[in-house]
């Protein structure tokens, strides 16, 4: 499966860089521009529509290894097509959540509707038979099952909560991007450690279709991350925050089926550690503060950085500094 995954690699990030400045034209066309607000840092009109560029690139790249590359179709035929089932699952999720996120970014959406599109993409994940159904004990090899109503709920809660979660560090040139970018190298590195411990072949193809998709999501997010960097030409809007979300959560799912080897649910926790605290801080916050929780702020981590002087290109950069420490954090779990 080497040749796939640098073949996925390469052209989900050929396709992003010569997509992406594309979509701007198109965010400027059709008046999709994200406007400066006491809120937001930046002080000009910038285009949105820039999560259209990755998942393009995503779900394009996908597409043409599976015309191009014999060793890819052999393993989504695997298993009377299960591993395809799973894939078909991910990319009907991920295109509901896509065009969510056009019409929120062009129209806006109140918080309710986008939750409960949120919640239908995870019901499509539950359809396709992608859903937590355990957890290991990351220090022992004890393993709790849970029964299916459960395991329903607790799939839908984390979906939703990924996609919050990157949504909520949206806030920063480049921020968002590269902090999925480092989670999702993370993860491949993770899910290569997995497949080298597997005799299963049933477990290997699926974790290698995990692999593939991370490495899909690494490029097409590098390719646009140079178009967001600071200063961005680019944001990728709700519709690529919420995208971003929905894939890692989808694929840390598949990572944590049940097998004999799973991945503790622990691990993919500290891989999107970042926005996952903020995420907690943020419900404790306005909790507090008795503030609807759906109500937007500038009281972030990245913001509160900022308000100390900090500029945007070193709190970016603390924040990628602070998600390869607990990337790295979450590798030497899975090795130990």
């Amino acid at each position: 499966m080497s040749h796939s995954y640098i073949l996925v690699f390469l052209l989900s990030g050929l396709i992003s860089l010569v997509v992406t400045p594309l979509i701007i034209l198109l965010a400027r066309k059709f008046g999709v521009m994200d406007r400066p607000s006491e809120r937001k840092v930046h002080q000009r009109l910038i285009p949105s529509w820039g999560g259209l560029a990755i998942y393009v690139a995503f779900s394009g790249s996908i597409a043409l290894i599976f015309l191009f590359n014999d060793a890819f179709r052999l393993l989504l035929r695997s298993h009377h097509f299960l591993v395809q089932k799973y894939l078909l699952g991910i990319l009907l999720g991920a295109t509901i959540i896509t065009i969510l996120g056009l019409i929120d970014d062009k129209k806006g959406l109140k918080a309710t509707i986008k939750l409960l599109g949120q919640v239908i993409a995870g019901v499509v994940l539950l359809w396709y038979g992608i859903r937590i159904v355990g957890i290991n004990n990351p220090f022992g090899k004890t393993y709790l099952e849970f029964s299916l109503y459960l395991s329903f709920i607790i799939t839908i809660i984390w979906t939703v909560t990924f996609i919050n979660s990157v949504n909520l560090i949206d806030g920063l040139d480049g921020l968002a991007a590269g902090v999925v970018v480092i989670a999702s190298i993370t993860f491949f590195v993770i899910t290569l450690f997995q497949i080298d411990k597997q005799s299963n072949v049933t477990i290997i193809n699926r974790l290698e279709l995990v692999a593939i998709m991370a490495l899909a999501l690494v490029g097409s997010t590098s390719g646009f991350l140079l178009y967001n960097f600071h200063p961005a030409k680019i944001f990728m809007g709700d519709t690529g925050s919420m995208f971003l979300g929905f894939i890692l959560g989808a694929i840390t799912i598949m990572g944590t089926l049940k097998t004999v080897a799973a991945i503790a649910l622990l691990v993919p926790i500290m891989v999107i550690g970042l926005p996952l605290l903020d995420t907690f801080l943020t419900i404790l916050r306005r909790l507090k503060k008795r503030r609807p929780l759906l109500q937007a702020d500038r009281e972030h981590l990245h913001h509160r950085l900022l308000d100390y002087g900090w500029g945007q290109k070193r709190t970016v950069l603390l924040m990628y500094g602070i998600s390869g420490i607990l990337g790295l954090g979450a590798i030497l779990l899975t090795i130990l």
